[in-house]
Formats: structure tokens, sequence, C-alpha cells
């Protein structure tokens, strides 16, 4: 998606950039990002021990354009009623679900939206000839939908994470497959400087998905350079021949690292003040080994003879 205006031709529909660039404008959100709840993600119940099961995400990996819909609903959809009216002609193109203007995609679009209804995630109400779509609660829970407060004021249920109209802008919505997309999903909602990128039986049903989605996904986001090696850590391995394995970590790149938590994002700042660099100069010379002593010698010896008339 480009941001050079379109020459519009009469008769003739507007692209899907078109389209997502009315949307985005008509959203008027100065932080040009839209908050999403972790719980769509990953769900989190309130009790005194964290228990996670998966959020609704897992319910849309089998169909891309129902996400798109969502999430675009989600990014228009800024106060008042959380409601928002337009022609499914819009939708449909702008979510990529139909580019047809003879009735069709009302159709199309109406089934989508009724799938999410069912998933408790937006509901409907007819607005003269058309249809007015409210978001709903990313949990799908089906409770009305209201601005997160944000952690201080919020339980771990209104925890959230921010999705940047980059996403759109830059042609994600259309390059990135589903997989890779779920993934960029769970990695903003982490809301971590840096993770594992795993994918094995455990992580995947924190989340809903197969462990093959997480490979599929992970392996397009390495490969177009979203994610990228930060560090590497060695840590004790029962399986391994030395007993030991190394485990790199990654982090995302722009423009999705906009959501790492107070607590990284402090502790990354501190690193680069003078206190900083001072502990990890002192951490350094506590791990690293002193010369040998025949390597200190020399040079004494060296200088000795030097210094003889």
């Amino acid at each position: 998606m480009t941001n050079e205006l379109t020459v519009l031709k009469r008769d003739r529909a507007v692209s899907r950039d078109d389209a997502i660039r009315m949307l985005l404008q008509q959203s008027r959100r100065p932080g040009r990002a839209v908050p999403i709840r972790r719980a769509f993600v990953q769900s989190a119940g309130s009790g005194p021990r964290i228990v996670t099961e998966p959020g609704p995400l897992h319910q849309l990996v089998r169909s891309g354009e129902r996400l798109e819909l969502l999430l675009l609903v989600h990014c228009v959809t800024s106060g008042g009623d959380w409601g928002v009216t337009a022609r499914a002609e819009t939708w449909a193109r702008a979510a990529g679900i139909s580019f047809r203007t003879n009735g069709t995609a009302s159709a199309a679009v109406s089934r989508h939206l009724a799938k999410l209804r069912e998933l408790d995630l937006v509901d409907t109400a007819p607005d003269g000839r058309m249809t007015r779509i409210f978001k709903l609660f990313e949990d799908g829970s089906g409770d009305p939908y209201t601005a997160p407060p944000g952690k201080a004021e919020g339980s771990r249920r209104d925890v959230y994470f921010k999705v940047p109209f980059a996403y759109w802008e830059q042609g994600f919505h259309e390059s990135l497959s589903v997989p890779a997309k779920v993934m960029l999903l769970i990695y903003m909602s982490m809301r971590s400087r840096s993770f594992e990128l795993r994918q094995d039986k455990k992580f995947a049903s924190w989340y809903g998905i197969s462990p093959s989605t997480a490979g599929r996904g992970i392996r397009e986001l390495q490969e177009k350079e979203l994610v990228y090696p930060v560090l590497s850590e060695q840590r004790l391995d029962g399986f391994a021949i030395l007993g030991q394995s190394t485990q790199m970590r990654w982090a995302l790149a722009a423009p999705f690292d906009l959501n790492i938590n107070k607590t990284d994002r402090e502790a990354a700042e501190s690193l680069w003040t003078l206190e900083g660099v001072a502990r990890t100069a002192a951490r350094f010379a506590a791990i690293l080994p002193a010369p040998p002593a025949a390597a200190q010698a020399a040079p004494d010896a060296a200088g000795a003879a030097g210094a003889a008339p």
C-alpha cells in the first residue's frame, strides 16, 4: 500500500489500498496505531493464580479475510458507541473479501460478520440500508467494549498491545500469510524486548494453534526480516551431549517494535547511562579469565632489560 493519492476514475471501483486509506483516515487516531487487548491472543483469568488459555485469535487462523475485517473494525471504531457504519463493498474491498460491485459482496461480508458474531467479537444492527458494526470486548466474552485503562488501573484482562498503521500502509496485510500474521500478533502481545522462537506443542497449545502453523509463521517472519537475533544464552540441557545448549533470543523489527513493556524499556534505557555502562563492564571483568602469570611476567622482564645500562 502506498501513501500516494490515486487518480480516481469515474464509474470504476476504488482499489483495496484506497478503501483502507479511507478507513484509516476515518479512525483519526493520533498515535497511528490501534490498541488490541492481549486477551484476544491469549486469555488470562482474573484470579490469584494466572491460568492462561487461547484467546479468540486461533478461531480466525483459517480465514485471513475475517481477521483483516476484525482488525479494521477495531481500527475505525474509536469512541462513542464503538460502532461504525460503511457500505458492505467498502469492507469487502478493504479486507480482501470481494471486489465485486454487483451486490454479491454484501452477502460475503454478511457471512464473515455472522461468524464474528458467533465468536462474540462484534455485534451488528441495521442502520438504514446498511449495517452498523459494534466491536465487543476482545476476549470473546460478548461483554461491551471499553477502552483499555492501562495496566496501572486495569486488571490482567485489560493489558493491551498496539498494531501500527504501518501494518497496512507498508503492505504487510497482503504480503504476510495468516500463520505469519498470527505469530506477529503473538509476539507483539508479549510486549517483551526479546523472546524465544518456540514452536513446540506446549507453546502452540497456549495459543490454540498447531506447531506447524507456528513453524510456518516463524520461518516467514525470519525470511522477511521482521524478527532478528539479539543475543544467545547458554542453558543446562539434559538432552544435549555436553549437558548444555545455546538458546537464541529474538526481537521484533520496525515497525512492530512498539510494544515493549515498561520494565524491559527502563532496563534497556538504563544500559546506556554511565552507571549502566559501568555495571556492564564490571560484570564482564568478573566473567573474563585473568591473563596467565607468564604473560604478565614477560613484559616486566622486557622492561627490566631495557632499563639496564
